[in-house]
């Protein structure tokens, strides 16, 4: 592993500051999963959300994850983004976005195409749900 790789992502999976606590006491909004049964990764994303539809602004996200280390790491890169953002500002998030700020590497890509499956299911539930 490069250095910068190290750097980018090893911290995160670390210390996830986005890690939901399953006694976690919040009105969640939003719930996606996606899952890669060829990686055996899971990644479910939460989010909380004031106001309804597009305009819904996340106030909280959080994730569960299971799976390598590169699969929490982008969970928490992603729920971090998403945070004070429209659901419609959240839905211009991209793989690309989530590929350079970890400095993924080819065979990590998959990670950041799980954590995005799930947050595009969260984000339409939760735009649904408050809608």
């Amino acid at each position: 592993m490069s250095r910068d790789r190290d750097s980018a992502w090893l911290s995160r999976f670390l210390a996830p500051r986005h890690a939901i606590a399953e006694c976690a006491i919040i009105q969640w909004h939003g719930l996606g999963e996606a899952d890669t049964p060829g990686e055996d990764a899971h990644c479910r994303i939460q989010l909380a959300c004031e106001h309804g539809g597009d305009d819904g602004r996340i106030v909280a996200a959080a994730f569960a994850a299971f799976g390598p280390p590169v699969v929490v790491a982008c969970s928490d890169w992603v729920c971090e983004q998403v945070e004070d953002r429209t659901i419609k500002d959240a839905r211009s998030l991209n793989l690309r976005a989530i590929e350079q700020a970890l400095v993924l590497a080819a065979g990590e890509r998959y990670a950041a195409l799980l954590v995005m499956d799930a947050l595009d299911m969260a984000l339409a539930r939760a735009s649904s749900n408050l809608g």
